[in-house]
């Protein structure tokens, strides 16, 4: 495919079935509208180069066609059967690559970005790829997926392995793109769920239950309105990893009181699933309610923060709406679902305080919507310096959103 290429895909909050999925309850996790990651695809300065800029993590490194002349591309029939387990051969031919950003957050973008270009298209020299987000990287937030994912589309077109048709995204499209972006996924985390690429590759909503052989499996949600939201970041650190360790170790304690807690989040993750699937006013004070109880049973497994409490007693006290915590808790981010008839005087109030007074970050966002897109070329090229001009790094979140996001844009993306 001709340059520029220019993708986008979301990222995703938990709604239903934090902690309890690690007990193979079901739960849900949902798209967020304007928190999205950009890619663009150009013509790099030289033609002996591939270039991979991404300024919100300070990477921007150029490999040489001598470098990457040393890596052989595996046969489409070995990437296949390496969907479950990396490519080894692969994996040791790039290490020499990816050398000197070994123990850092650039090393495993980097990683990500090789592994599907050489994939899907490691003949190519002479392009750049330069990726901005408007979601917070490591906030729990699928930013990772939400940038595999848009690398899986815009390399998969470069390979000519997507060719879809200006209006629409195919099904067999999106299930390639799922799937690339999963290996991705592998190259940063290791052992993902699939969770995070699905929600960034299909939008809206995905119910996913582990089973006992540790497989996920999934079902999409697909048609439901956008639920406006005010998502918060109290940027308070925690780590999953004891958040997770922590509830395992209050079931064996208390075995007979947390085993029924899990279950009631099962539930409602799956009472959740059918009114997202037919939402409209006449259940979604019924939507609200689970919300509510789950964030107090997540309370109950001792996962929340002050922090978080801020937010939920702050919301409670003005009737904007209802809070929980997203994610695995212990700090991180809440999300506050909007009553119906919340003023827009009362949500810029609610912001105003967690900004100021504690220094949170707030975004105004919808809870669904649209999963990765691409803009087709002639509307690229027509619009280029203006979209060049976001790919500086001094381009702010808002300007990114103002210009380039799906539903508030003039820009026809492809979704």
């Amino acid at each position: 495919m001709s340059l520029p290429i220019l993708t986008s895909a979301p990222g995703k909050v938990i709604i239903f079935g934090e902690h309890s999925a690690v007990f193979n309850e079901p739960a849900i996790a949902a798209s967020v509208s304007s928190l999205r990651t950009y890619l663009l695809v150009t013509e790099a300065e030289t033609s002996d180069i591939v270039e991979l800029d991404f300024p919100d993590i300070g990477l921007d490194h150029k490999w040489s066609a001598a470098e990457l002349s040393h890596v052989s591309m595996p046969s489409k029939v070995v990437a296949i059967e390496h969907f479950k387990n990396l490519n080894p051969e692969l994996n040791a031919a790039l290490e020499p690559l990816l050398k000197s950003l070994h123990g850092s957050l650039q090393y495993h973008a980097a990683y990500c970005f090789l592994y599907l270009y050489f994939s899907l298209c490691g003949t190519r020299r002479g392009v750049k790829f330069t990726v901005k987000s408007s979601s917070p990287i490591g906030a729990g937030l699928g930013s990772s997926a939400s940038i595999s994912v848009c690398l899986a589309l815009a390399i998969g077109k470069l390979g000519g392995h997507l060719n879809s048709k200006p209006e629409k995204l195919t099904k067999l499209e999106l299930d390639f793109v799922n799937k690339w972006s999963f290996i991705g996924e592998k190259c940063i985390h290791g052992t993902p769920s699939g969770i995070d690429n699905a929600v960034a590759t299909y939008g809206n909503a995905v119910l996913f239950q582990r089973q006992a052989n540790a497989e996920t499996k999934s079902e999409q949600i697909l048609d439901f309105p956008q639920i406006p939201m005010i998502l918060t970041n109290t940027k308070i650190p925690r780590s999953t990893k004891v958040l997770v360790a922590g509830v395992k170790d209050l079931i064996t304690r208390q075995p007979e009181i947390v085993s029924p807690i899990l279950k009631s989040m099962g539930q409602l993750a799956s009472r959740g699933a059918k009114i997202l699937a037919d939402l409209d006013d006449s259940n979604y004070a019924d939507l609200c309610e689970l919300i509510r109880i789950n964030h107090g049973l997540l309370v109950s497994l001792g996962v929340s923060h002050p922090g978080l409490e801020i937010i939920k007693a702050l919301g409670d006290s003005m009737s904007i709406g209802t809070t929980k915590l997203t994610g695995a808790g212990g700090g991180g981010c809440a999300l506050t679902i909007l009553n119906r008839d919340a003023s827009p005087e009362d949500v810029e109030k609610f912001k105003s305080i967690l900004e100021n007074e504690h220094k949170y970050k707030t975004y105004m966002t919808g809870l669904g919507g649209p999963g990765c897109a691409f803009m087709s070329s002639e509307e690229i090229k027509e619009n280029l310096p203006v979209i060049e001009s976001l790919f500086r790094k001094q381009s702010s979140v808002s300007d990114l959103n103002n210009t380039l996001l799906p539903g508030k844009t003039n820009l026809k993306w492809v979704h």
